[in-house]
């Protein structure tokens, strides 16, 4: 898999090198039809034990990245790392774990 973290050398980032303008998220970012069930495995401050959530995918058009499966909760944008298979010790499922790669700004 392409690490996805790499992409923030391809935009222009802001605010300490920790975010986006609203206009450079929409001109390189679509939200898609397709779900994906995910964890934060704990750095929500709420998910230790691999407690997993449901998001909307979003896609990129940066060149080597539209593979990506990318989403965003609230003003962070994160990625989906397909490597990682953590456990959800309530229903015993894996999923994949969302890392933040950068925020949002407001328009």
């Amino acid at each position: 898999m392409t690490n996805a973290y790499t992409m923030r050398n391809l935009m222009e980032l802001g605010n300490y090198n920790t975010s986006i303008t609203r206009e450079a998220f929409e001109a390189h970012f679509t939200k898609t039809k397709e779900s994906v069930r995910f964890t934060f495995n704990g750095w929500d401050g709420k998910s230790y034990d691999g407690e997993s959530r449901s998001a909307k995918v979003i896609r990129t058009n940066l060149p080597g990245y539209e593979e990506v499966r990318l989403i965003k909760v609230g003003k962070h944008l994160c990625y989906i790392d397909e490597d990682t298979s953590i456990l959800e010790k309530a229903t015993g499922e894996k999923h994949p774990e969302a890392s933040w790669l950068v925020e949002v700004e407001r328009a």
